[in-house]
């Protein structure tokens, strides 16, 4: 009896527990009902409006200003070496000489011959008067005298001709001695001490290039050419004006950048313009020059050029903002609503990290530039302005 009576107090017990629990579940599921999360947050901000000036971009190589190539204009053995590779040198300054004495040697026979010429002039002339004296007194025969004027004449002929291979000496003489022509960066000699040049053809020895200043040639499109001339008609530009110019004697500004630069750095001037297009690729060649007063602009580097064209007040936003799909580029916008639209854009270059919207936005729009993963189209979100920077860049 003892037994089953505590058994009894246990199964007692043990219902009571089951109520108790069964009565707790059933108060925290009342508790635990679904609650909707609150709206994510997204960082927004105004798009900037400001000026923005358009461009004409185009790409080309760096051209020396000057390129000379220094040849052997004599023959001989070649005997000095006067310059460092790579070296800048100076118009004027001797960078080779070849062996001149055979140089030396026919001037003096020139000048040799040329003082016997000369002898023979005198002579000749002297003959020649006194027969022309004598043919007028009639104590001579007529026919004397034109003979010895014509020696006289001869001889003079002779001179003039000693004289002239007198000056074919010297100047091959001269040429004996390679100056540079130019001032500039000399290359390596192509042509070692000792070995003959000049035989049968020039012989290169070097060559000098200058790159200061330095030039980028481009071939404008047709239809960009007729732009800026639709542009410069409708502002008024004068036709006075040369091609190339946007003011009296003032070309036009061109900006530059080398291939791992992303800034257009270099400045300088359009300055040549051909005077007809291409009929065959429907260009028009254009110069552009850079003073480069560092060398930095090494010929035959890739570069890309831009021409500054117009200014006029555009929209831009960051280039991160703006996503892209199938049906083009568009940028998550927030409605008075805090609900996020999608918006289509047409967009334009880039400005620094900034592209400029053509159409689309306006700048009172709310775009979302942070946590676009969190911005579902629909979606209520909770925006928080970001402030642009004081440069609005």
């Amino acid at each position: 009896m003892r037994t089953h009576r505590r058994t009894a107090i246990a199964a007692a017990a043990l219902l009571i527990a089951a109520l108790v629990a069964a009565g707790g579940c059933k108060r925290d599921i009342s508790k635990n009902a679904y609650v909707a999360p609150p709206p994510a947050e997204v960082i927004v901000a105004h798009p900037v409006q400001r000026d923005v000036v358009s461009y004409l971009t185009y790409t080309g190589s760096i051209e020396a200003s000057e390129t000379v190539e220094l040849r052997a204009r004599v023959q001989g053995f070649l005997d000095k070496v006067n310059f460092r590779p790579g070296q800048r040198v100076k118009k004027g300054d001797v960078l080779f000489e070849i062996d001149k004495r055979q140089f030396e040697a026919a001037v003096q026979r020139a000048e040799a011959v040329v003082r016997a010429q000369q002898a023979t002039l005198a002579g000749a002339e002297n003959d020649a008067r006194l027969a022309r004296e004598l043919a007028d007194q009639r104590a001579g025969p007529e026919i004397d005298a034109v003979i010895k004027g014509a020696r006289r004449d001869a001889a003079k002929a002779d001179v003039a001709r000693a004289q002239a291979d007198l000056a074919d000496a010297k100047l091959n003489l001269e040429y004996s001695t390679i100056t540079a022509p130019i001032d500039g960066r000399i290359t390596k000699n192509y042509v070692d001490i000792g070995n003959l040049v000049g035989r049968g053809e020039p012989t290169l020895l070097a060559t000098i290039v200058q790159a200061t200043p330095a030039f980028v040639s481009i071939d404008a499109s047709e239809s960009d050419i007729l732009a800026v001339r639709r542009g410069r008609e409708k502002s008024g530009d004068s036709k006075a004006n040369e091609p190339g110019q946007v003011g009296p004697n003032t070309w036009r500004p061109v900006e530059l950048a080398l291939a791992d630069e992303p800034e257009f750095n270099y400045k300088g001037r359009v300055d040549y313009v051909e005077p007809q297009m291409n009929p065959l690729t429907g260009t028009l060649r254009v110069r552009t020059r850079f003073e480069n007063p560092d060398e930095t602009l090494l010929p035959g580097l890739f570069a890309r050029v831009r021409f500054p064209i117009s200014s006029a007040k555009a929209v831009l936003v960051p280039e991160s903002a703006l996503l892209s799909d199938q049906q083009g580029r568009y940028a998550l916008v927030v409605n008075d609503k805090n609900q996020v639209e999608v918006r289509r854009v047409r967009v334009g270059t880039l400005e620094g990290t900034m592209r400029v919207v053509e159409e689309g936005l306006t700048p009172q729009d709310r775009v979302v530039v942070l946590g676009v993963l969190k911005a579902r189209p629909g979606a209520v979100v909770a925006p928080k302005l970001q402030e642009p920077p004081a440069d609005g860049k």
